[in-house]
């Protein structure tokens, strides 16, 4: 067989916030390590996106880091790599299971033969996992944790490198500043992705403009409004669909989170037969439904920009040659700039976080 996926974690509980190591032993090239949280509710009032639960994630080896993103990057960078969004169930019913699948990809599709993670290449890699069960879901009182790897079995690959994520920047927003960030210079970058995990406003609030340049100004890549790149994600990625479930009390209103941050619809169903169910529209990712009655409801909630990030593309995405080459750029600058307007602009929350996507070569 040319491939096969492997446990690098038996399903395990995790009732205990940590950051456990998981050592890689086998020698087999990866193409794709998935991460799976399950929570399991304790009452029908959501504290959070069940994705809240995994911090961090870092795959090292030694002081050296090959990985290192949030859940929530981890499933913005797949979304941008693939176009499709890797699989929530997004329950928050008392006793039932909130899941989220964790992919970190390292080539440029699933079992890519030119890039992937050849773990021969070093001497102790790790996976490291932070998570804490409370953060997310509805009050769970129990989670485990589950790891699985994508890799090549009897087919020989010999690839080049692997496909390097990494957050390099996080910083609080503020009305109409300006954050200037310096990108590295190490590697060939594929893409780049800005994100605001906002529950009350839009990315495009929370960074409103960017600008993007080389060697102090010489060259501008770009320079233009958030919009713009989300117009030009819409081009790339169609609107992605989960499904939604939960619990409303009688006659009163509960907050839900989603992933999608952006051009938010929702379509319901409630079991109870005198129940109308209603959404109350606002920004970010979080959304308030009200129940006439005391119902269970089911709904389909589709949109843009994965827990408030958007994707800048370099190039054919398929092509390397063709990605962004830095290395006599002398310096690359990102700036962010948040909104200002007369009601109030950009929400400090949540941090934005950049998260750069390089070609890193053994």
């Amino acid at each position: 067989m040319n491939h096969r996926k492997a446990e690098l974690l038996a399903t395990t509980q995790i009732t205990t916030a940590a950051t456990p190591s998981i050592v890689i032993k086998d020698a087999d090239v990866i193409s794709r390590i998935g991460v799976i949280i399950e929570l399991i509710n304790n009452g029908n009032d959501p504290t959070n996106h069940p994705l809240a639960a995994i911090p961090k994630i870092e795959l090292v080896d030694g002081s050296r880091v090959m990985a290192s993103m949030t859940g929530y990057g981890c499933q913005a960078m797949s979304y941008y790599d693939n176009g499709k969004m890797p699989h929530n169930e997004l329950n928050y019913e008392d006793n039932a299971y909130a899941r989220c699948y964790i992919p970190i990809n390292f080539g440029r599709y699933l079992f890519d033969p030119l890039y992937g993670f050849d773990p021969k290449q070093f001497k102790n890699p790790q996976l490291r996992i932070t998570h804490d069960y409370s953060l997310g879901g509805s009050s769970p009182d129990n989670a485990y944790l589950r790891v699985v790897a994508d890799k090549f079995d009897q087919k020989e690959v010999a690839p080049v490198g692997f496909l390097l994520n990494k957050e390099i920047h996080s910083y609080t927003p503020a009305d109409g500043a300006t954050e200037p960030i310096l990108l590295p210079l190490d590697n060939k970058i594929r893409k780049l992705i800005i994100m605001n995990t906002n529950d009350n406003e839009e990315p495009d609030v929370q960074f409103a403009s960017v600008k993007l340049e080389e060697g102090d100004g010489k060259r501008v890549i770009f320079e233009g409004l958030t919009m713009d790149l989300i117009r030009d994600e819409a081009m790339n990625y169609g609107r992605f669909t989960e499904y939604l479930s939960g619990h409303l009390a009688a006659t009163t209103d509960d907050e839900f989170w989603l992933s999608a941050c952006k051009d938010i619809q929702v379509g319901g169903l409630c079991d109870a037969n005198d129940a109308i169910l209603t959404f109350t529209w606002s920004g970010g990712r979080s959304r308030v439904f009200y129940g006439s009655a005391a119902t269970y409801f089911g709904a389909i909630v589709s949109g843009r920009c994965p827990h408030g990030a958007v994707p800048m593309l370099f190039g054919n995405q398929q092509d390397p040659d063709d990605w962004w080459d830095v290395s006599n750029a002398g310096k690359v600058k990102l700036s962010l700039t948040g909104r200002t307007n007369a009601a109030g602009g950009v929400d400090t929350e949540k941090t934005t976080d950049v998260i750069v996507q390089s070609a890193e070569l053994y």
